[in-house]
Formats: C-alpha cells, structure tokens, sequence
C-alpha cells in the first residue's frame, strides 16, 4: 500500500501543489482510504529525503511539490504501470487462492486477458454514466448467458 499511496501522492501534487492535509482528504475522496497522519507525514520526509518532492512554508502550513527529480519519476509512472497491473493481479490471486474464492478467482483469470486490461485502462477516459449503461447491458447479456448455461448444465 505504502508504493500505491506514493504515487498518489506524487499524481496529486503533480495536479496541484497540496498540504499534507490536502492529500489526507484527496486521497479519501479519490480512493475511499484516508491514511493517517502518521503515515502521510513520515511518506512525505521520505520522498523529500528522495528528492523527488520539495517543501515550502506558507505561515504554519507547508505545501509540497514536485522537484524536477520527482517531474521525471512522476512521467515514467506510465511507463511501470503494467507492473502495477501485475501486482495487482498477484495480490488478487494470492487472497483468492488462500480464502477459495472463487469469484476472486475468476476476476484473477480476467486479470490475465488482455482485452480485460484494455477495457480498465479505456474506463477512465469515459463518462461515469456512459460506463454504467455499459455495464448494465454488460451484465445483462453475461446474466443471460450465465442462466443458458445452467439450464444445459441440469439437462445434462
């Protein structure tokens, strides 16, 4: 969680120089989590440390930005998201594996297919209502589908 949480820490103030406030309730309106500022704070020393960020204080506020360093890590993040991708897809796995999910294990198996992947990566640049219409026809048919197959299944 610990690199998942840096690079949205890096898209956030890449977007807009933020507080670590800022990023603490960023973070919980964009992804659902809202880390602690006993890990927020000790992140950011690190990435500063790492000279990818810098500081500066405004009164009693300190804004963090990107460095140059951090620019040129920050435009290679597109580069490494297909490892990102495969992680994920290894964590998913693992859990399906260890609790017997198998409806984790089928969204692993989705995972694996290309076509899959480029749906997710394509999701992002369309509208949310758009996408759910989408969805809902989606599921429909994979519904329709599904009821098809168990019917052949019991006559079998």
């Amino acid at each position: 969680m610990k690199a998942i949480l840096k690079m949205f820490i890096l898209k956030q103030i890449a977007n807009k120089p933020s507080t670590g406030y800022q990023i603490m309730k960023a973070c919980y309106e964009k992804l659902g989590y809202k880390p602690s500022a006993g890990s927020i704070y000790p992140l950011l020393k690190s990435m500063e440390k790492e000279g990818i960020i810098l500081s500066k204080r405004e009164g009693r506020r300190v804004i963090y930005f990107l460095s140059n360093k951090g620019r040129k890590f920050f435009d290679g993040i597109e580069k490494i998201r297909d490892e990102f991708y495969k992680k994920l897809h290894s964590h998913i796995a693992a859990t399906a594996e260890i609790f017997d999910d198998k409806e984790l294990k089928s969204i692993a198996n989705f995972f694996k297919n290309e076509k899959f992947k480029k749906v997710i990566f394509m999701i992002g640049s369309i509208d949310e209502r758009k996408v759910d219409k989408i969805l809902d026809e989606l599921y429909r048919r994979l519904k329709n589908e599904s009821n098809r197959n168990k019917r052949a299944n019991k006559r079998i």
